[in-house]
């Protein structure tokens, strides 16, 4: 997800599937029924491009939220889109949340004062993965991967900006194939895939193992056939798990203000 948590604005785009939108309270709350919890689910619903059965579970005070602080904020969805990324199953948590509640409880927008972690569960099919490499997210971060493997003179015959075209993925037991075309300056497909065997290095690293690329069905040996790949700072991953048709992640992310 975006790092940065913009400010609450108004997305014509967003779609809500099913109307089953939730928003629950542990503690009862004037504050957090009245004036948190619709603030909270607008502010989610403008970051969504769609969501079905969305719920959200604000647990808290009067006394604590009036300090401006969120001791808990649980959020259970299926079928998310979010810029461009389908996610099957989505399950949220989040702790010592910082937020304007003065300017919330005069009609401000909400807005997040401080960096917080996001433990999260989330469950992607092997259908939604597909679709969610046609985002520009995703894309931009494989051809940031992809295009040091490309030997350069391969590159120059390449349209430009490199892009990707038709990419498809199959995931079996710990093993990802991925499939794409690249164009040529003449507009002529160019077959690229990838066969590599996916796990974590570390609680920030994924592992490519067994790692192989092919591009016009020619093997490249120009890199090691295991790579590390860096995940930044605020990412904290516990386990990435691909089986038959599906893929699921559990860690915790940092979200900044």
């Amino acid at each position: 997800m975006n790092k940065k948590s913009p400010e609450l604005h108004q997305n014509h785009n967003f779609n809500v599937v099913e109307s089953q939108d939730k928003i629950s309270t542990k503690i009862k709350s004037r504050i957090v029924s009245k004036f948190l919890s619709p603030a909270c689910k607008f502010w989610l619903k403008s970051q969504l491009e769609q969501v079905e059965k969305l719920k959200v579970n604000i647990e808290g005070g009067d006394r604590q939220i009036l300090t401006g602080k969120i001791p808990l904020v649980s959020v259970v969805a299926s079928h998310v889109i979010f810029q461009g990324l389908h996610l099957t199953e989505v399950n949220l948590s989040a702790t010592d949340i910082r937020i304007n509640i003065g300017q919330v409880i005069k009609g401000k927008p909400l807005k997040i004062l401080k960096s917080f972690p996001i433990f999260c569960h989330i469950k992607l099919l092997e259908s939604d993965f597909n679709a969610s490499l046609k985002s520009h997210l995703l894309v931009e971060a494989i051809m940031e991967f992809l295009t040091p493997l490309l030997v350069p003179d391969f590159i120059e015959v390449l349209e430009t900006p490199i892009t990707l075209h038709d990419q498809k993925a199959e995931i079996s037991r710990g093993h990802l194939n991925f499939f794409a075309n690249l164009l040529s300056q003449f507009n002529a497909k160019i077959p690229l895939s990838l066969h590599t065997d996916l796990k974590l290095a570390s609680s920030c690293e994924l592992l490519l193992e067994n790692f192989n690329l092919l591009v016009s069905q020619k093997s490249s040996n120009s890199f090691s056939d295991n790579i590390k790949v860096d995940l930044g700072s605020d990412v904290e991953l516990q386990e990435l798990k691909l089986d038959s048709g599906q893929l699921v992640c559990v860690g915790k992310l940092i979200v900044n203000p």
